[in-house]
């Protein structure tokens, strides 16, 4: 890949191998859920978001590991949330705030305050530097310890509304969801290896700098198994499903850190953070805190004034957007 056509080229072709396998991923799981009796717990819900998440693993550890570029992994992180939330807001205007925000459980709040949590632990950690311990780091472990917490606490919040005559029954054999499932984590992983490495190549020669590529182009194409499943359940009015399918991966991409952590030997990923990673954070910051505002604003009549912040998130994205590559080129 020494020119730029190549690079853009096979770009393209691995974000659509990416796409494809990250759309087959978040079907053969939904597949496994029904198949094995999880659908209506929490497991089955866990298994989807993973999945649907696993582009942003194998994208930022090969980003990391492979191409040694760390702005890029952290770019990818804070720009998969900021485009969560975008596609979010899109989703709420387009059939309506009060729908897809109303009538939520205690476990999604719990969900929605975990996210936003995350994130400001990445801050606070990005800003002092951080500290390697060994393999890790003390971000890496904090951020591993409050995402299990976290999780954890949804998980009983949902057991404890949950009426046991609502769990499934196993409806059949999961073999042939199984081995769809595995074939197309395969592909994301080789496909996701050649998405690092030719996004790395674009900023190299263009000039653009790898953190604007990573919030922009990399998180669009990893963050598609997540839109697509979040418009399916919108289509389907399963706007339970939207928010926790949104929250749960914005929750898991900063729990994506310490992963990539792991592969990188040359001090703590988040003590590499730069000022443009910093306000793809902190605009990751404000629009997951804004969704939980009109959250609160579809349920309580004494935050109904909120739900006005709908309109103002793709505004505030393409702000942070825009900050980000000018920082980035400066």
């Amino acid at each position: 890949m020494e020119s730029l056509g190549a690079a853009i080229l096979a770009f393209v072709v691995s974000a659509a191998l990416v796409v494809v396998a990250g759309i087959g991923l978040a079907r053969f799981g939904d597949e496994l859920a029904e198949k094995t009796g999880w659908g209506s717990l929490w497991v089955g819900t866990l298994l989807v978001g993973i999945a649907t998440s696993l582009p942003e693993v194998t994208v930022n550890i090969s980003a990391v590991w492979l191409e040694d570029a760390p702005s890029l992994a952290l770019g990818n992180v804070f720009g998969a949330d900021m485009m969560n939330i975008f596609v979010l807001a899109l989703v709420a205007l387009a059939f309506g705030a009060t729908k897809v925000c109303g009538n939520q459980g205690r476990d999604t709040r719990i969900l929605i305050v975990l996210g936003v949590g995350l994130v400001a632990v990445a801050i606070v950690l990005g800003a002092s530097g951080d500290l390697k311990l060994g393999p890790t780091s003390l971000g890496g472990l904090l951020i591993a310890a409050v995402y299990i917490g976290g999780m954890r606490i949804v998980y009983q919040a949902g057991r404890t509304d949950m009426d046991l005559a609502d769990i499934p029954r196993p409806t059949g054999r999961a073999r042939r969801a199984w081995i769809g499932f595995g074939i197309s984590a395969l592909v994301v992983i080789v496909a996701a290896r050649y998405l690092a490495a030719s996004a790395d190549k674009i900023a190299e020669i263009s000039g653009i700098s790898a953190s604007f590529i990573g919030v922009l182009l990399v998180s669009i194409v990893t963050t598609l198994p997540e839109g697509s499943v979040t418009v399916a359940a919108a289509l389907r009015r399963s706007y339970g499903i939207v928010l926790g399918n949104v929250y749960g991966s914005c929750a898991f991409n900063v729990f994506i850190v310490p992963l990539a952590d792991l592969f990188h030997t040359k001090g703590p990923l988040l003590g590499t953070m730069e000022s443009e990673h910093f306000v793809a954070a902190g605009t990751a910051f404000a629009l997951l805190s804004m969704g939980y505002l009109i959250v609160k604003g579809c349920q309580f009549s004494a935050f109904v004034w909120v739900r006005i912040l709908t309109p103002a998130i793709p505004v505030i994205y393409l702000v942070g957007l825009y900050v980000v590559f000018v920082l980035g080129q400066s």
